[in-house]
Protein backbone atom coordinates (compact mmCIF):
# COMPACT_ATOMS: atom_id res chain seq x y z
CA UNK A 1 0.00 0.00 0.00
CA UNK A 2 2.62 2.55 0.99
CA UNK A 3 5.08 1.50 -1.76
CA UNK A 4 3.80 2.12 -5.21
CA UNK A 5 3.34 -0.60 -8.19
CA UNK A 6 3.12 0.60 -11.61
CA UNK A 7 -0.21 -0.22 -11.86
CA UNK A 8 -1.42 2.09 -9.22
CA UNK A 9 -2.64 5.96 -9.76
CA UNK A 10 0.18 8.25 -7.72
CA UNK A 11 -2.20 10.68 -7.21
CA UNK A 12 -4.10 8.59 -4.72
CA UNK A 13 -0.67 7.42 -2.86
CA UNK A 14 -0.35 7.93 1.09
CA UNK A 15 3.09 9.00 -0.03
CA UNK A 16 2.11 11.95 -2.49
CA UNK A 17 -0.83 13.23 -0.42
CA UNK A 18 1.04 13.37 2.52
CA UNK A 19 3.66 15.12 0.67
CA UNK A 20 0.61 17.68 -0.02
CA UNK A 21 -0.49 17.64 3.44
CA UNK A 22 2.45 18.50 5.01
CA UNK A 23 2.68 21.33 2.32
CA UNK A 24 -0.47 22.89 3.35
CA UNK A 25 0.05 22.14 7.64
CA UNK A 26 3.25 24.75 6.30
CA UNK A 27 1.12 27.37 4.78
CA UNK A 28 -0.91 27.48 7.85
CA UNK A 29 -3.77 24.91 7.59
CA UNK A 30 -3.81 23.44 11.08
CA UNK A 31 -7.94 22.74 11.34
CA UNK A 32 -8.21 18.81 10.50
CA UNK A 33 -11.46 19.89 9.22
CA UNK A 34 -9.82 22.52 6.57
CA UNK A 35 -7.19 20.19 6.14
CA UNK A 36 -9.68 17.76 5.13
CA UNK A 37 -11.71 20.27 2.64
CA UNK A 38 -8.73 21.40 0.90
CA UNK A 39 -7.29 17.79 0.07
CA UNK A 40 -10.79 17.22 -0.30
CA UNK A 41 -11.30 19.84 -3.12
CA UNK A 42 -8.04 19.91 -4.81
CA UNK A 43 -7.12 16.10 -4.85
CA UNK A 44 -10.91 14.45 -4.69
CA UNK A 45 -9.97 12.33 -1.73
CA UNK A 46 -12.61 10.79 0.83
CA UNK A 47 -12.63 10.61 4.40
CA UNK A 48 -11.24 6.98 4.88
CA UNK A 49 -8.06 7.76 2.51
CA UNK A 50 -7.85 11.16 4.16
CA UNK A 51 -7.35 9.42 8.02
CA UNK A 52 -5.12 7.08 6.52
CA UNK A 53 -2.80 9.74 5.21
CA UNK A 54 -3.17 11.43 8.79
CA UNK A 55 -2.58 8.28 10.39
CA UNK A 56 0.64 7.57 8.51
CA UNK A 57 2.28 10.66 8.64
CA UNK A 58 1.18 10.68 12.80
CA UNK A 59 2.76 6.87 12.95
CA UNK A 60 5.67 7.67 11.29
CA UNK A 61 5.89 11.25 14.25
CA UNK A 62 6.06 14.04 11.25
CA UNK A 63 2.45 15.50 12.71
CA UNK A 64 1.37 15.82 16.24
CA UNK A 65 -2.53 15.97 16.71
CA UNK A 66 -3.94 17.83 19.78
CA UNK A 67 -7.76 19.33 20.15
CA UNK A 68 -8.86 19.29 16.50
CA UNK A 69 -5.27 20.75 15.16
CA UNK A 70 -2.70 19.17 13.58
CA UNK A 71 1.03 20.73 13.59
CA UNK A 72 4.60 19.50 11.85
CA UNK A 73 6.34 17.94 14.92
CA UNK A 74 10.05 19.67 15.46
Amino acid sequence: MLLPTKYENLNYNVLILGAHTIRYIKKGTNNIEDLFQKLKDKHNIDLDLFFDIITFLWLADIIIYKNYSITLNK
